[in-house]
């Protein structure tokens, strides 16, 4: 991995900021040559850049191969190494994750932590559900081994178990179960700061309801701060505070969820809510159909990298990356689009 550049500092940035991302890129080697040297870059995250305060929920959404999740992991350092090309900074409270040593990385990992999207391949099967919630505890000396039978028994009933499930195996479990495991495993650290990566994809919608209120009354209870991954915009907006849109590895617009979805500025972002399903059947919505194919991450488009589809292209959208900026009077409300205001 190359060393993390210095980025310009943004002023709208507030700085008790638990999380800031500046100018964030993460690029893959595409075919290599001859002698291993990459002919292309796979532009999986392309230079951006949010905070989330302490306590908040910061929602990122996109369609699937846009870059959330790539840019959640190489937050928390979690790209094998080598493997990226990786610039831009990432401070988690004030120091930068890429700048630490093991062992201060090491340290420093106990106050963040990821749930991951697949509830079954993210749990060893060879091991029981106590043993894997006891194993960080255990690795960080957060207790004793006469303590952590006591601490393992208090999570499982935090996350709607019985204390006896530590002693079964992840295959005797559903897959809304299995992702609650995962959330306890999460919370074993006690951390400030957790990236869900779409941590309701893969479950029935029903259940989806339940893992949410559950992440919902986790973040009241102890405080937490989210970065909430996902592709569905209902979903992040019910949970999240703020969203940014992100396309081709950029992110598009940003702002208070609220906000952003009765007034979406950035033609993506209406796409996308326009492809929500509304709950009154008998109501026409108007419905806004892309046409076209996501450009490819190994030769994105000149300018702005929505462009090929968008509605409102111009021929200085083919030209120009146009700046994210304040849109529709709200100082919260950015997005990058020459035809907007």
């Amino acid at each position: 991995m190359t060393a993390i550049a210095d980025s310009p500092n943004n002023s709208n940035r507030p700085a008790d900021a638990i999380l800031k991302v500046e100018d964030l890129r993460v690029w893959f080697p595409h075919s290599a040559g001859l002698f291993g040297s990459p002919k292309g870059w796979i532009k999986a995250v392309d230079g951006i850049s949010f905070s989330v305060r302490p306590g908040e929920a910061l929602g990122i959404v996109g369609e699937s191969g846009c870059g959330k999740t790539t840019a959640g992991r190489a937050i928390l350092r979690l790209l094998p190494r080598g493997s990226a090309q990786i610039t831009g900074r990432i401070l988690f409270e004030g120091r930068d994750l890429y700048a630490l040593g093991s062992r201060e990385l090491r340290a420093l990992r106990r106050h963040a932590q990821i749930i991951f999207q697949d509830p079954v391949g993210s749990l060893n099967p060879r091991m029981t559900v106590g043993s894997m919630i006891a194993e960080p505890m255990l690795v960080h000396r957060i207790c004793g081994r006469d303590e952590v039978q006591e601490q393992v028994a208090a999570l499982l009933r935090r996350v709607g178990f019985q204390p006896d499930a530590a002693r079964r195996y992840p295959h005797e479990f559903s897959g809304g179960q299995r992702q609650r495991i995962g959330i306890a495993r999460a919370l074993a650290l006690k951390p400030r700061l957790i990236i869900c990566d779409e941590p309701v994809s893969a479950l029935d919608v029903s259940i989806q309801a339940q893992v949410l209120n559950l992440l919902a009354d986790l973040r009241r209870e102890l405080g937490l701060s989210y970065v909430f991954i996902a592709h569905n915009l209902a979903v992040v907006e019910h949970f999240s505070d703020r969203v940014a849109v992100m396309y081709l590895g950029k992110i598009v617009e940003l702002g208070p969820a609220a906000s952003l979805v009765r007034n979406p500025r950035h033609p993506y972002t209406r796409a996308l809510l326009s492809a929500v399903p509304m709950p009154v059947p008998d109501r026409a919505y108007e419905r806004t159909v892309l046409q076209g194919e996501v450009p490819s991450p190994v030769n994105p488009p000149g300018g702005c990298p929505f462009h090929p589809r968008c509605p409102l292209a111009t021929e200085k959208c083919s030209r120009e990356m146009p700046p994210i900026e304040i849109k529709g009077g709200n100082i919260a409300h950015v997005a990058a689009c020459w035809n907007v205001q």
